[in-house]
């Protein structure tokens, strides 16, 4: 590995703050087909704004010249990945949830360091897909155990893991740790936080309202804690 691969494999980690009441967990980052898979931008960009491992995304997206997410004029495009994960929020918050809406969510707020949504992701490599060769298991465990113990010590309202392939990776952890942990459908119960686990939002059959409805299950589960 060299060393750009090194250092995002090891110490990146999304965008936003730790202290941040929603958490969205991904697989990986996806990257635009323009970056030819290269890591150098990222890494560049990483370094200038990194802060305990998150930089801010509006900053970090305008570093590597990604405009389509953050733009004014014209409307910032709606993310594929993000669109759904910000429904979920607006869903939670019962705040107005339209394209509108999302897109301005989306363009000042989601994943800023000022702002109220931690957007990480359990490897740290990003990739067009899955197709591409990236080595996501070199820090797995440490990024397991760091995420977690992030986790214990800002107790966020939510946490939402999404990418079928996340499951048995957390699950396993929690076992192999001793942390307690009820499980009611794809609901889980910690002693610091909910957390909900979903299906990449990009998949085919996660449409909005599958979405709607788990913003609803997750504000019907916090409120009882």
């Amino acid at each position: 590995m060299d060393q750009a691969e090194l250092t995002l494999a090891a110490d990146c980690f999304g965008y936003g703050r730790w202290d941040a009441p929603y958490w969205f967990i991904g697989p990986e980052q996806g990257q635009a087909p323009w970056e030819n898979n290269s890591l150098i931008a990222r890494f560049e960009a990483f370094c200038k704004l990194n802060i305990e491992g998150l930089s801010d995304c509006q900053s970090f997206h305008a570093e590597i010249q990604e405009t389509r997410w953050h733009r004014g004029v014209p409307p910032a495009a709606l993310q594929p990945t993000w669109k759904f994960l910000i429904l979920l929020l607006k869903e939670f918050l019962n705040e107005p949830a339209d394209d509108t809406s999302r897109r301005a969510y989306q363009r000042d707020h989601w994943g800023r360091s000022n702002g109220d949504t931690c957007v990480i992701e359990l490897s740290g490599l990003p990739a067009t897909s899955f197709k591409i060769a990236r080595n996501r298991e070199l820090f797995r465990q440490r990024r397991l155990q760091f995420i977690h113990r992030k986790m214990a010590a800002c107790r966020p309202t939510f946490v939402v893991i999404y990418g079928r392939s996340q499951l048995m990776h957390w699950k396993t952890f929690w076992k192999d740790n001793a942390v307690p942990v009820h499980d009611s459908g794809n609901i889980t119960t910690l002693p610091f936080t909910t957390i909900a686990f979903a299906p990449q939002p990009t998949a085919p059959g996660s449409g909005n309202q599958y979405w709607v409805n788990l913003g609803r299950t997750l504000r019907r589960e916090c409120s009882r804690t």
